[in-house]
Protein backbone atom coordinates (compact mmCIF):
# COMPACT_ATOMS: atom_id res chain seq x y z
CA UNK A 1 0.00 0.00 0.00
CA UNK A 2 2.54 2.57 0.96
CA UNK A 3 4.70 1.43 -2.47
CA UNK A 4 1.83 2.30 -4.29
CA UNK A 5 0.81 5.47 -2.62
CA UNK A 6 4.53 6.31 -3.44
CA UNK A 7 4.35 4.85 -6.82
CA UNK A 8 0.58 6.87 -7.71
CA UNK A 9 1.80 10.54 -5.62
CA UNK A 10 1.31 14.26 -6.86
CA UNK A 11 4.61 13.97 -8.41
CA UNK A 12 3.87 10.63 -10.83
CA UNK A 13 0.15 12.25 -11.17
CA UNK A 14 2.05 15.69 -12.39
CA UNK A 15 4.52 13.53 -14.76
CA UNK A 16 1.73 11.15 -16.12
CA UNK A 17 4.18 8.70 -16.82
CA UNK A 18 4.41 5.03 -18.36
CA UNK A 19 4.05 3.55 -15.41
CA UNK A 20 0.89 5.06 -13.74
CA UNK A 21 -0.55 4.99 -17.17
CA UNK A 22 -0.12 1.40 -17.15
CA UNK A 23 -1.78 1.28 -13.74
CA UNK A 24 -4.69 3.43 -15.08
CA UNK A 25 -5.39 0.43 -17.32
CA UNK A 26 -5.38 -1.89 -14.79
CA UNK A 27 -8.71 -2.22 -13.05
CA UNK A 28 -6.78 -3.91 -9.89
CA UNK A 29 -4.58 -0.75 -9.90
CA UNK A 30 -6.96 2.36 -10.05
CA UNK A 31 -8.48 2.32 -6.80
CA UNK A 32 -4.89 3.19 -5.58
CA UNK A 33 -4.70 5.76 -8.27
CA UNK A 34 -8.14 6.88 -7.62
CA UNK A 35 -7.22 7.51 -3.72
CA UNK A 36 -4.53 9.17 -4.36
CA UNK A 37 -6.04 11.84 -7.13
CA UNK A 38 -8.68 12.61 -4.61
CA UNK A 39 -5.80 13.22 -1.83
CA UNK A 40 -4.37 15.42 -3.92
CA UNK A 41 -7.12 17.09 -5.05
CA UNK A 42 -8.15 17.48 -1.38
CA UNK A 43 -5.00 18.79 0.27
CA UNK A 44 -3.76 21.17 -3.06
CA UNK A 45 -7.62 22.69 -3.33
CA UNK A 46 -7.54 22.96 0.31
CA UNK A 47 -4.25 24.69 0.68
CA UNK A 48 -4.98 27.17 -2.19
CA UNK A 49 -8.45 28.20 -1.01
CA UNK A 50 -7.01 29.22 2.42
CA UNK A 51 -4.53 31.29 0.03
CA UNK A 52 -7.52 32.45 -1.74
CA UNK A 53 -9.69 34.06 0.79
CA UNK A 54 -6.95 34.94 3.34
CA UNK A 55 -6.64 38.53 2.36
CA UNK A 56 -9.99 39.49 2.92
CA UNK A 57 -9.50 37.59 6.27
CA UNK A 58 -8.67 33.87 8.11
CA UNK A 59 -12.17 33.13 8.10
CA UNK A 60 -12.96 33.48 4.55
CA UNK A 61 -9.66 31.87 4.12
CA UNK A 62 -11.46 29.21 5.92
CA UNK A 63 -14.63 29.37 3.96
CA UNK A 64 -12.11 28.98 0.61
CA UNK A 65 -10.20 26.50 1.50
CA UNK A 66 -13.71 24.35 2.33
CA UNK A 67 -15.19 25.31 -0.78
CA UNK A 68 -12.32 24.67 -3.40
CA UNK A 69 -12.06 20.78 -2.90
CA UNK A 70 -16.15 20.70 -3.55
CA UNK A 71 -15.97 22.61 -6.57
CA UNK A 72 -13.07 20.32 -8.42
CA UNK A 73 -15.38 17.01 -7.31
CA UNK A 74 -18.46 19.64 -8.81
CA UNK A 75 -16.49 20.34 -11.99
CA UNK A 76 -15.59 16.29 -11.91
CA UNK A 77 -18.94 15.09 -11.58
CA UNK A 78 -20.27 17.21 -14.17
CA UNK A 79 -17.97 17.30 -16.78
CA UNK A 80 -17.48 13.20 -16.88
CA UNK A 81 -20.82 12.89 -18.53
CA UNK A 82 -20.89 15.58 -20.68
CA UNK A 83 -17.58 14.38 -22.02
CA UNK A 84 -18.24 10.97 -22.15
CA UNK A 85 -21.44 11.56 -24.09
CA UNK A 86 -19.12 14.24 -26.45
CA UNK A 87 -16.54 11.57 -27.12
CA UNK A 88 -19.14 8.88 -28.59
CA UNK A 89 -20.29 11.21 -30.52
CA UNK A 90 -17.15 12.03 -31.93
CA UNK A 91 -16.90 8.71 -32.67
CA UNK A 92 -14.09 7.56 -29.64
CA UNK A 93 -14.52 4.10 -27.71
CA UNK A 94 -13.92 5.44 -24.50
CA UNK A 95 -16.33 4.30 -21.62
CA UNK A 96 -17.37 6.54 -18.84
CA UNK A 97 -15.21 4.75 -16.58
CA UNK A 98 -12.27 5.83 -18.58
CA UNK A 99 -13.37 9.47 -18.57
CA UNK A 100 -14.02 9.44 -15.33
CA UNK A 101 -10.56 8.72 -14.32
CA UNK A 102 -9.53 11.21 -17.00
CA UNK A 103 -11.03 14.04 -15.51
CA UNK A 104 -10.04 13.07 -12.32
CA UNK A 105 -6.55 12.83 -13.27
CA UNK A 106 -6.41 16.03 -14.96
CA UNK A 107 -7.95 17.99 -11.96
CA UNK A 108 -5.65 16.26 -9.71
CA UNK A 109 -2.78 17.83 -11.71
CA UNK A 110 -4.31 21.41 -11.46
CA UNK A 111 -4.75 20.94 -7.79
CA UNK A 112 -1.31 19.71 -7.51
CA UNK A 113 -0.32 22.78 -9.23
CA UNK A 114 -2.07 25.26 -7.82
CA UNK A 115 -1.13 23.54 -4.07
CA UNK A 116 2.41 24.07 -5.43
CA UNK A 117 1.67 27.94 -6.10
CA UNK A 118 0.34 29.04 -2.69
CA UNK A 119 2.89 29.86 -1.16
CA UNK A 120 3.49 32.45 -3.60
CA UNK A 121 0.02 33.62 -3.56
CA UNK A 122 0.07 33.54 0.21
CA UNK A 123 3.97 36.21 -0.65
CA UNK A 124 1.52 38.23 -3.01
CA UNK A 125 -1.02 38.29 -0.84
CA UNK A 126 1.58 38.77 2.65
CA UNK A 127 2.31 42.18 0.49
CA UNK A 128 -0.35 43.77 0.00
CA UNK A 129 -2.63 45.93 2.49
CA UNK A 130 -5.64 44.09 3.71
CA UNK A 131 -8.68 45.27 3.79
CA UNK A 132 -9.96 47.72 7.05
CA UNK A 133 -12.84 45.93 8.56
CA UNK A 134 -14.74 49.50 8.94
CA UNK A 135 -15.24 49.26 5.08
CA UNK A 136 -17.72 46.64 5.87
CA UNK A 137 -21.24 48.27 5.05
CA UNK A 138 -19.77 51.12 2.60
CA UNK A 139 -20.84 51.20 -0.94
CA UNK A 140 -17.85 49.37 -3.54
CA UNK A 141 -18.12 52.97 -5.32
CA UNK A 142 -17.63 54.78 -2.04
CA UNK A 143 -14.12 56.86 -2.16
CA UNK A 144 -12.54 55.38 1.19
CA UNK A 145 -13.02 51.91 -0.72
CA UNK A 146 -10.88 52.60 -3.94
CA UNK A 147 -7.78 51.17 -2.97
CA UNK A 148 -9.21 48.33 -1.41
CA UNK A 149 -11.63 47.73 -4.37
CA UNK A 150 -8.48 47.67 -7.17
CA UNK A 151 -6.64 45.36 -5.11
CA UNK A 152 -9.41 43.09 -5.05
CA UNK A 153 -9.76 43.23 -8.59
CA UNK A 154 -6.59 42.87 -9.42
CA UNK A 155 -6.30 39.53 -6.81
CA UNK A 156 -9.32 38.64 -8.44
CA UNK A 157 -7.87 38.49 -11.78
CA UNK A 158 -4.71 36.94 -10.56
CA UNK A 159 -6.51 34.15 -9.18
CA UNK A 160 -7.97 33.51 -12.13
CA UNK A 161 -4.92 33.68 -14.55
CA UNK A 162 -2.92 31.30 -11.87
CA UNK A 163 -6.25 28.42 -11.75
CA UNK A 164 -6.99 28.79 -15.66
CA UNK A 165 -3.55 28.16 -16.77
CA UNK A 166 -3.17 25.40 -14.38
CA UNK A 167 -6.21 23.72 -15.29
CA UNK A 168 -5.02 24.36 -18.64
CA UNK A 169 -1.88 22.24 -17.96
CA UNK A 170 -3.50 19.94 -16.20
CA UNK A 171 -6.21 18.50 -18.82
CA UNK A 172 -2.81 18.86 -21.35
CA UNK A 173 -1.34 16.26 -19.48
CA UNK A 174 -4.31 13.96 -20.33
CA UNK A 175 -2.64 13.97 -24.04
CA UNK A 176 0.06 10.72 -23.13
CA UNK A 177 -3.04 8.77 -21.32
CA UNK A 178 -5.42 9.69 -24.05
CA UNK A 179 -3.11 8.29 -27.14
CA UNK A 180 -3.04 4.79 -25.05
CA UNK A 181 -6.98 4.81 -25.29
CA UNK A 182 -8.45 6.53 -28.70
CA UNK A 183 -6.20 5.98 -31.68
CA UNK A 184 -4.83 8.98 -34.38
CA UNK A 185 -6.18 12.16 -33.94
CA UNK A 186 -8.61 11.56 -32.03
CA UNK A 187 -7.06 12.43 -28.96
CA UNK A 188 -6.08 15.46 -29.88
CA UNK A 189 -9.60 16.62 -30.85
CA UNK A 190 -10.99 14.77 -27.34
CA UNK A 191 -8.41 16.63 -25.62
CA UNK A 192 -9.49 20.12 -26.72
CA UNK A 193 -12.68 19.26 -26.71
CA UNK A 194 -12.39 18.07 -22.80
CA UNK A 195 -10.50 21.35 -21.90
CA UNK A 196 -12.79 23.51 -23.36
CA UNK A 197 -16.35 21.45 -21.67
CA UNK A 198 -13.90 21.66 -18.26
CA UNK A 199 -13.00 25.15 -18.56
CA UNK A 200 -16.48 26.76 -19.78
CA UNK A 201 -18.40 24.60 -16.89
CA UNK A 202 -15.62 25.29 -14.31
CA UNK A 203 -15.39 28.68 -14.37
CA UNK A 204 -19.29 29.45 -13.78
CA UNK A 205 -19.42 26.63 -11.12
CA UNK A 206 -16.72 28.35 -9.49
CA UNK A 207 -18.76 31.66 -9.70
CA UNK A 208 -21.70 29.86 -8.27
CA UNK A 209 -19.49 28.91 -5.59
CA UNK A 210 -18.60 32.30 -4.69
CA UNK A 211 -17.44 33.98 -3.41
CA UNK A 212 -13.51 32.91 -2.63
CA UNK A 213 -12.29 36.24 -2.21
CA UNK A 214 -14.95 38.32 -0.47
CA UNK A 215 -15.13 41.87 -1.52
CA UNK A 216 -13.90 44.38 1.44
CA UNK A 217 -17.37 45.76 1.86
CA UNK A 218 -18.87 42.40 3.17
CA UNK A 219 -18.28 40.47 5.97
CA UNK A 220 -17.03 36.99 5.71
CA UNK A 221 -19.62 34.82 4.13
CA UNK A 222 -19.77 30.92 3.13
CA UNK A 223 -22.29 32.11 -0.06
CA UNK A 224 -23.76 34.85 -1.36
CA UNK A 225 -27.00 35.31 -3.52
CA UNK A 226 -25.38 38.26 -5.80
CA UNK A 227 -23.40 35.75 -7.73
CA UNK A 228 -26.95 34.05 -8.96
CA UNK A 229 -27.45 37.68 -10.75
CA UNK A 230 -24.77 37.73 -13.30
CA UNK A 231 -22.41 34.73 -14.42
CA UNK A 232 -18.42 34.45 -14.31
CA UNK A 233 -17.58 36.06 -17.52
CA UNK A 234 -19.76 39.21 -17.00
CA UNK A 235 -18.16 39.84 -13.67
CA UNK A 236 -14.38 39.22 -15.16
CA UNK A 237 -14.78 41.57 -18.22
CA UNK A 238 -16.00 44.23 -15.24
CA UNK A 239 -13.05 43.68 -13.43
CA UNK A 240 -11.11 44.20 -16.41
CA UNK A 241 -13.13 47.41 -17.29
CA UNK A 242 -13.20 48.99 -14.05
CA UNK A 243 -8.99 48.41 -13.57
CA UNK A 244 -8.65 49.85 -17.13
CA UNK A 245 -10.85 52.74 -15.87
CA UNK A 246 -9.24 53.49 -12.73
CA UNK A 247 -5.74 53.36 -14.40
Amino acid sequence: MKLSALKHGPAALCRMDKALLGDAARRESQLYIILSACLTIIVGTFVYGFAFGLWRSPLQGLYSAVKMPLLFFSVILTTTVINTMLAQIMGARISLRQVTMSVLLAMAVTAALIGGLSPIVLFLIANMASPDPSLVGKSFTDPLVASSASTYWTLLLTHVAVIGTAGIVGNIRLYRLLKNMVPGRMAIYLLLTWIFVIGFIGCQLAWLFSPFMCKPTYPAHFLALEYYQENFYERVLRAISTLITQH
